[in-house]
């Protein structure tokens, strides 16, 4: 009875933290960017004054504030390392499939394919505002939703990167393919290098799930597919590297 009891406390805190956006950096990024829209903004009566006004002019008439105790912000967020600002967010808007009409000439794109972990997807933001992506694709199934968790990992690229919720991956493939756009499969099975491969033009780049790789209905749908060659003895490697890799290729070639 105890363990399930400290079983299910466990998941309620997990689940409480998923509304929470914590941090100096992260906050004030979110609240600059005006992308993702904060419910609640929590600062500690401890906060630099200077930094405080900051935040409060950032915040405007369009999000509640609330001064408290840096210790009473701990309870409410469930994390001692807030630095004295924290945020409760709203629901993150995605945007639609029709976004990506018009967007296929010369655009770069990429498709994540059940990336269930929070800080792989994130990384994979990261690499996609990095090297120039135009829009993130991600299924409505078996994928990790954008989080504060993933906004942590992506290092505020969540705010930069157009992110598309797609009722069906599939059809999203079939749409970028039909306005010419190539589409790449990053595969460990496959037997073309990446470096060997043409990945100039218009491309879109799919990275499959942690444990399954890519979905066989888009692999069929895949102009080609290529690999990171492997020198050492692991023989795959974590999905936001491969992109970051991949991504950086690919942008080499474009350029």
């Amino acid at each position: 009875m105890t363990r399930r009891s400290g079983s299910r406390r466990r998941q309620l805190k997990a689940s409480h933290q998923k509304n929470w956006l914590i941090g100096r950096h992260a906050v004030t990024e979110t609240l600059t960017a005006g992308v993702w829209d904060v419910d609640e903004l929590y600062l500690a009566n401890e906060l630099d004054p200077t930094e405080r006004e900051s935040l409060l002019k950032l915040a405007g008439n369009r999000v509640r504030v609330h001064l408290e105790s840096a210790d009473r912000i701990a309870q409410l967020c469930h994390a001692d390392h807030h630095q004295g600002v924290a945020a409760r967010m709203a629901a993150f808007e995605y945007r639609t499939a029709e976004t990506l009409e018009g967007e296929s000439d010369d655009g770069l794109f990429v498709i994540c394919d059940r990336i269930q972990d929070t800080h792989n997807f994130g990384a994979i933001l990261r690499c996609c505002d990095a090297l120039g992506a135009q829009a993130v694709i991600v299924g409505e199934s078996g994928q990790s939703r954008v989080t504060p968790q993933v906004a942590r990992s992506s290092a505020g690229a969540v705010n930069f990167v157009p992110i598309v919720l797609a009722e069906s991956l599939l059809d999203c493939v079939l749409q970028l393919k039909n306005a010419g756009v190539k589409i790449v499969a990053g595969s460990e099975h496959s037997d073309s290098e990446v470096w060997s491969a043409d990945l100039t033009g218009s491309v879109a780049l799919i990275i499959g799930n942690e444990a399954e790789g890519i979905a066989q209905d888009l692999l069929e749908q895949c102009d080609t597919r290529v690999r990171v060659p492997m020198l050492g003895q692991v023989s795959s490697l974590n999905a936001s590297v491969a992109a970051g890799i991949l991504l950086y290729e690919i942008s080499r070639q474009r350029s």
